[in-house]
């Protein structure tokens, strides 16, 4: 990446990271209560049973955690050649500049099913969000990328940074529009 690279945030994903330390916690908990008494005062066939609940208790928060730390990685970045996507740790995608046709603004709807995280109608389109308006990127030509366990043509990408409107300065320069049409789209019904 180059070094004037511009870098756009999406929202805080607080509403996801709450509700998963609180599920981690309480699970946590609720084996150590239940897994004790085996492990105190039950005989040898109790204790092996305890230690395999205890051993499947630590790598479900082992891979908790993990999820956690990867909602946090999460950013767009623009420099001279490519747009760069890392969402989360499950997803990245490397648009050159030069393959952006359009760009708008959008509402997509219904709102709630493109609010939380990771997105795609398996087609043509995935969605990248913790809330916040919509940017569209509309491809010129399809680029294949991988939404495990699929590959995707994407042509249109959906993106909620915390900053559309800078984020859609940051483009327009490389974005080759025809003289009558509108670099911000009506909105998506």
């Amino acid at each position: 990446m180059a070094v004037n690279a511009r870098q756009f945030h999406f929202a805080n994903a607080f509403w996801f990271r709450v509700p998963l330390k609180a599920l981690v916690l309480t699970v946590s908990v609720f084996a150590l209560v239940t897994l004790w008494p085996a492990l105190t005062s039950g005989d040898s066939a109790a204790n092996e049973r305890a230690l395999f609940g205890l051993a499947v208790t630590g790598m479900f928060v082992a891979l908790a955690t993990a999820f956690a730390v990867g909602v946090n990685d999460s950013i767009v970045e623009v420099d001279d050649a490519t747009l760069y996507v890392r969402f989360e740790a499950f997803f990245h995608m490397d648009v050159p500049l030069r393959d952006i046709e359009r760009l708008s603004l959008i509402d997509p709807r219904p709102r709630w099913r493109y609010r939380f995280g990771l997105s795609t109608n398996f087609r043509d389109r995935i969605a990248c969000s913790h809330g916040g308006q919509f940017v569209e990127l509309v491809l010129r030509q399809p680029s294949t990328t991988r939404l495990w366990p699929r590959r995707i043509a994407v042509s249109r990408l959906w993106l909620a940074v915390t900053e559309p409107e800078a984020l859609m300065r940051a483009l327009t320069p490389y974005v080759q529009r025809t003289a009558d049409e509108p670099l911000v789209a009506m909105k998506a019904a």
